[in-house]
This record gives structure tokens, sequence and C-alpha cells, in this order.
């Protein structure tokens, strides 16, 4: 019997990829107003401001989980014969195109800004893909594919609880921005495990509850953005870890020990390595 192998609708990729260029080019040249309101939240004044960024990095990871949907759709096995929901699936790619969006915005230069647009159209189109190829265990790629994907699991958690953490603004702020990001995170991670998505949702707001309170702490720690950014880092891979392990029924003393182990080496090497 021949092996079927899912293979990648490249043509809606191609849509997609398209109007992620499209809205980020058009948006360098239009200014959006800004807006901003005043709030009272427990006892003192605290402003938010929407800025045109925000709305560019609001839109382009809507698009591109909306464009995700539009790609997967079309795996033969969607959306009935899936170890997971298919949404699951649009976590990863809406937060990278969020992330990239911002770094582009960045750029000093119209050069370096249309380089940023080449390589946000290229890592965009390769995180798709990736998610593709990790629809079905059953496909060739899947192992790979999978590995790929936990791996920039970690890299935006870490990027994401950085740009967090550097604002420097209130810990009701900072605190539910990690916790937020947190939980969409830990949502990708630990729906690989073969339970129902509200045992997958429970695990991670738990996660997403200990990154919350460990940004609440640091917040009153005098340590320096990376540093800090590594220490959410430590606590989420910790909590996540353990989490995925006894959501897969590989919970053990031996496990734990090693999560912890790990843990307390990256710590120490943090503070070690941290400025005075």
């Amino acid at each position: 019997m021949v092996e079927r192998v899912p293979h990648l609708d490249r043509d809606r990729l191609s849509v997609l990829i398209a109007l992620l260029l499209l809205i980020s080019v058009l948006l360098r040249f239009i200014r959006l107003p800004e807006a901003a309101w005043s709030l009272g939240v427990l006892g003192s004044p605290l402003e938010i401001r929407i800025t045109s960024t925000m709305f560019l990095i609001a839109l382009v990871a809507a698009l591109m989980a909306m464009g995700t949907r539009y790609v997967l759709a079309a795996h033969p096995d969607a959306p009935d014969r899936l170890p997971r929901p298919l949404y699951l699936s649009w976590v990863l790619p809406s937060l990278l195109g969020g992330m990239v969006a911002y770094l582009v915005e960045l750029a000093p230069t119209e050069g370096i800004w249309a380089v940023g647009l080449l390589w946000m159209a290229l890592v965009s189109g390769l995180a798709v893909a990736a998610e593709f190829s990790a629809l079905s265990t059953e496909d060739p790629n899947y192992a790979r594919a999978r590995l790929a994907l936990n791996i920039l699991a970690y890299l935006l958690a870490f990027a994401l609880f950085y740009f967090v953490y550097r604002t420097r603004v209130r810990s009701i702020l900072t605190a539910s921005g990690t916790m937020l990001f947190a939980f969409l995170v830990a949502l990708d991670l630990l729906s690989v495990a073969d339970v129902t998505v509200g045992r997958v949702a429970l695990y991670a707001g738990v996660v997403a509850l200990l990154v919350g309170e460990a940004t609440w702490a640091i917040n009153y720690w005098r340590l320096g953005n990376w540093t800090g950014s590594l220490f959410l880092l430590v606590v989420f891979y910790l909590s996540a870890g353990v989490a995925h392990q006894h959501l897969l029924g590989k919970l053990n003393r031996w496990v734990v020990l090693e999560f912890v182990l790990i843990a307390a080496a990256a710590l120490a090497l943090i503070l070690a390595f941290a400025p005075a």
C-alpha cells in the first residue's frame, strides 16, 4: 500500500504571505491616529495607549491566524481526523506574525525595513509549513516539524516576556501580559498530549498563573531586562515541562528531579552573570 503524504497548498500559502506584505507596506506609509485612556486601578491612575504599531501587530496577528486556518484547512485529514482541534495550530503563527511585524516596524532605515519584510515572509511561511506537517502524526515529517515548533514556542515565549518586561510599567500590566502570552504558548505545547482541550486549557492556565506571579515578584527585584526575561523563561520551562509530562502520564519523581535540576542550574547561571 502506498503511503499517502499530505502536500502543502503553496497557492494558499502564497496568498497569505502576499496579504501580510501588503498590510505591512500600507501601514508603513499610513499613520493611524493614536488613542489613550486614563483609568483608576487599585487606587492609582493608569494610562493605556493604543499606537499605530500596536494596531499593526494586532492586525498581522489576526491575519496570520485566519491565513493559517485557510492553509491548514486544505489538509486531507482536516478537520475531523486530526489528533487535536485545528484552531490550536493557529496560536504560534499568529504570535510569530505579531512579533515579526513589531521587529520590522522598528527598522531605522527603509533598506533594513525592506529586508525585514522578506524575513517576515520567510519565517511566516516556514512556521505555517511546519504547522501543516505537524497536523497529523502519520506525516513522515511530523517529528521534525513538531521539534521545530517546540523550539519556536520557547523562543517566542522568551521574546514576548522580554518585550513585556522591558516596558517597566506597572505590575498589573506586565504580569497580565506575561500571563496571556504564557497561556497561549503553553496551550500549543500541552495540546500535543492526547487529552481534552479543557484539560489542556486548565494546565496552561496554571502555567500562566505561575509566570504571572513570578513577573509580579521580580518587578520588585532589580534585574536587567535580559536577566528578568530569562528568569521568566525558566519558570515557564519548569512549569510547562512538568505539566506536559503529567498530561502524557510520564510524570514521576525522577522526571521532576530532572526538571528541577535543569531549572536550578539555569537560575544559577542567570544570577551568576546578572549585573550587580
